[in-house]
């Protein structure tokens, strides 16, 4: 029989193992998920809304040992494991809150008809999740699918399997009838054997491009509409400004958070011309001394990576870079005697071509990049093909505001980072996405909006 391995990337040490789920397995729990669905599609907004807030309140009860659970599968630092679960318990009331709200009939008339727009649900959904939130990436889909009267069928990342099975036993310990979401521990090689199921109606991937490319065929190919999320190389612009030190501060909190691997981080720094050489010298003093620790202690400022894979592709995107004449500032080291550790990597000097501008650098790496003005700057950024969120630094914020109209971003933050949270919309334009997620579109994504006329 196959398994999946949880691997502590602090220690290398083997967390624990599962079994794969071998095609009747699969099967039975895709049926029993339909059956599932034809009870749940019945439950009240009272109902749906107590059993959230039961789920809230399950996850609080015991916050520290899921965080912990979270920090020693995939690398998250604890007290960021513990801000994303308390994050993640908001998320989930305000989706209960406003369930109703947004999905509740509309009644219209004009012109002497009446008609009513209903939203139902579409049956049971095949999520593929991936492994940088293993709570809240996860439970932000979830939550407003099954709000929305759906059931689920979950395959999380392959390195997460712990955070995968918690999460099932989240809805179970809060009392919703089992199978409204169920865990699946399958291999990437069964998302046809799934997504051809007739009773997957849906489906949803957060992902990498190549993994986005074959789910986004496999549900074409059945005739299954999707939601596909991609992250990359999200911009940051840093205009006139009087205190260089202060913009590194900002600079590090749009980069360091989560081993510098969120899909909304910052990952391109545009700076003009006049402070570029000051604000490399001060990110370089900033980056090398970062504190490279144990993930567990609250001090520690870089974590290490999830995979020894991710470390390998990090140090392949560097070195193509310097190979491009990129400037290698600081760092281009593997801590190997640190287990899944990348030195924090200032490349400065990036130009369009090379690999760090081109591509998504999903780790410890700032690639900087000179402009000769703030028109320069927003060409710069609107040159991508995956556009997700952007972020604008300028001492003058109507100036800031002017900047981000001209952005073709999705998102434009001012001078503050890139964030998701339930009330606002979230999501991407371009090769980036397909749909929404958060707010009342998050909500609506998996429902058919049904017109009655009388």
């Amino acid at each position: 029989m196959k398994t999946i391995k949880s691997i502590n990337p602090y220690t290398w040490e083997l967390n624990s193992e599962f079994e794969l789920f071998d095609d009747e397995t699969i099967l039975k729990k895709i049926e029993i998920a339909n059956k599932a669905y034809k009870s749940w599609k019945k439950t009240s907004f009272k109902q749906r809304k107590e059993l959230f807030y039961k789920l809230a309140w399950v996850i609080e009860e015991n916050l520290e040992e899921y965080a912990k659970l979270q920090t020693i599968e995939m690398w998250m630092l604890y007290k960021n494991s513990v801000w994303w679960l308390k994050w993640t318990i908001n998320l989930i009331k305000w989706f209960a809150n406003n369930a109703e709200k947004y999905l509740w009939d509309k009644l219209w008339e004009e012109n002497w008809m009446k008609w009513k727009f209903k939203y139902d649900p579409l049956w049971v959904i095949y999520w593929i999740g991936p492994w940088n939130f293993p709570y809240n990436q996860v439970l932000r889909a979830a939550v407003p699918n099954i709000l929305a009267w759906n059931t689920t069928v979950y395959k999380h990342a392959s390195n997460v399997p712990m955070c995968a099975k918690q999460i099932e036993d989240f809805f179970k310990k809060a009392g919703f009838p089992e199978w409204v979401y169920t865990n699946m521990f399958v291999s990437a090689s069964k998302s046809e054997f799934i997504i051809s199921n007739k009773f997957i109606r849906w489906v949803n991937l957060t992902g990498s491009e190549e993994a986005w490319r074959v789910v986004w065929s496999l549900a074409w190919k059945y005739i299954k509409p999707s939601v596909l999320e991609l992250g990359w190389n999200d911009p940051m612009l840093l205009l006139d400004h009087k205190d260089t030190k202060e913009m590194v501060a900002k600079t590090q909190a749009c980069r360091l958070t989560d081993a510098w691997q969120r899909c909304n981080s910052s990952k391109r720094f545009i700076v003009l011309e006049k402070h570029y050489d000051e604000f490399v010298e001060e990110l370089k003093k900033y980056v090398e001394n970062l504190k490279i620790w144990d993930p567990m202690d609250i001090t520690t400022q870089v974590q290490p990576l999830p995979k020894k894979s991710s470390v390998e592709t990090i140090d392949r995107q560097v070195k193509e870079s310097i190979k491009q004449w990129a400037r290698l500032v600081t760092g281009w080291k593997i801590l190997w005697e640190r287990k899944n550790f990348y030195a924090p990597t200032i490349l400065a000097d990036v130009k369009a071509w090379m690999t760090c501008y081109d591509e998504e650098v999903f780790g410890p790496v700032f690639s900087i990049i000179k402009s000769n003005s703030v028109e320069e700057s927003i060409k710069i950024a609107n040159d991508s093909d995956y556009w997700l969120s952007a972020v604008v630094f300028w001492d003058d914020e109507k100036q800031c505001r002017e900047v981000a109209e001209q952005l073709e971003w999705w998102m434009i933050f001012i001078n503050r980072p890139a964030k998701s949270q339930a009330h606002l919309p979230f999501g991407w334009v371009k090769k980036s996405w397909y749909w929404k997620e958060n707010w009342e579109d998050g909500l609506k994504a998996f429902t058919n909006k049904k017109v009655i006329i009388y």
